[in-house]
């Protein structure tokens, strides 16, 4: 079984527009997985969890926006996406990715 994390930490504005979207992504998808949804409070969490910024979506410990390994960070990220810069996820993408995973 697959295992979907949602990692953020609270104050990034983008996190609940990112979450709302994976939420709706996997239900147009079928997905059916509880998301494992993870508050990084703390700078030993942010390296127990490999923490990339907030908000980042992990399915199977695989961040899907970068899909290999980075530097850890406590930030609110930014993402390029069909070049354009926002600090929140598309559904669609997340959709993309998940495709991809599942």
């Amino acid at each position: 079984m697959k295992k979907i994390e949602f990692l953020y930490f609270s104050g990034c504005p983008n996190s609940e527009p990112t979450f709302n979207n994976l939420l709706e992504a996997m239900k147009e998808l079928g997905i059916n997985i509880d998301v494992q949804k993870i508050d990084v409070e703390t700078l030993e969490k942010v390296k127990e969890v490999n923490f990339l910024g907030s908000p980042s979506i992990y399915v199977d410990g695989i961040d899907i926006y970068m899909l290999k390994t980075q530097e850890v960070s406590y930030v609110c990220r930014t993402f390029d996406i069909d070049n354009k810069k926002s600090g929140i996820i598309p559904k669609t993408f997340i959709k993309d990715r998940l495709k991809d995973f599942i």
